[in-house]
Formats: structure tokens, C-alpha cells, sequence
């Protein structure tokens, strides 16, 4: 009996640390983009003529400030791919702790989550491969080269 309390706590635990991880993540990305799009709307707004704001972006600042604008959608893409890589490594290692639990506790019950949460794991690690693959495909990613700022490369 004890030995099905502590795999239904463990299951319970894994799974809401899981949850509580991912919300974390993709609210901290949220407010990251939010208050990114907020700056840019301020310096924006800081031009009180179409000319200003031309002279602006055709200074270095201003050049620099386009292509990070420009250069967003690929390190969006990169830091998804990235995102998915790291999180099919943590479903991996959850899954392979579940497999320990069943070592050290003996437990049946503690088989299932593990073999669930390696094959989500599995299951991320080829979708970020596939993603990877499709951004190349479709020009999604680019050398890192091309994400610095004409400025800096016109030296």
C-alpha cells in the first residue's frame, strides 16, 4: 500500500512540476516579447515627423535597430528549436527517473509514466529535428552572420 502512495505522489509531482515548468517558461517568453514590442513602440513614437524617423532608420542606430526587428522571426525560430531540444531532454530524464523509482521502489504503477514521458521526449526531439530541418528548407534560419547588423559588417 505504501509502495502505491509514494508512485502516485511521485506521478502526481512529475507531472505538476512539468506543468508548473512550462507555464513558467512560456509566460517569462511572453513578457519578453511584450515589453520588446513595447520599447519599440516608444522610440517609435519619439518621432514627431515622417522625416526624423527617416533619418533614423537610415542612420547606424536606425539600421541596426531594422535588422533586429528583421532578424527576429529566425532567432524566434532558433530559440523554438532550442526550446524543443531542452525540453525532450527533461521529458527524457524524467522518464528515466520514473525507470529508477521502479529499481529502487519495486512498484509496476511507476512503468507507465515512464515509458509516457520518454515518448514525449522522443516525440520533441523529432519535432525539433523536423522543425530544424523545415526552417532550412524555408529560409527560416540563416548564419548567424546575417543576424549581425550591416553596420558592424560594413567595417
Amino acid at each position: 500500500m505504501s509502495g502505491q502512495i509514494v508512485a502516485l505522489f511521485g506521478i502526481v509531482s512529475g507531472m505538476v512540476m512539468t506543468i508548473t515548468v512550462v507555464w513558467i517558461v512560456s509566460r517569462s517568453r511572453q513578457r519578453r516579447l511584450e515589453l520588446q514590442a513595447d520599447v519599440q513602440n516608444k522610440l517609435i513614437e519619439r518621432f514627431s515627423s515622417a522625416p526624423e524617423l527617416i533619418d533614423f532608420l537610415q542612420s547606424p542606430t536606425g539600421r541596426e535597430f531594422v535588422t533586429g526587428v528583421q532578424s527576429a522571426p529566425a532567432m524566434l525560430t532558433r530559440e523554438r528549436i532550442v526550446t524543443a531540444v531542452s525540453r525532450s531532454i527533461m521529458l527524457i530524464f524524467i522518464g528515466l527517473c520514473f525507470v529508477g523509482m521502479y529499481w529502487v521502489i519495486d512498484v509496476d504503477g511507476v512503468l507507465i509514466p515512464a515509458v509516457i514521458f520518454a515518448i514525449l521526449g522522443v516525440g520533441y526531439l523529432v519535432s525539433a529535428i523536423a522543425s530544424y530541418q523545415l526552417s532550412k528548407r524555408f529560409g527560416l534560419t540563416s548564419p548567424l552572420s546575417a543576424l549581425r547588423s550591416p553596420a558592424s559588417t560594413e567595417s
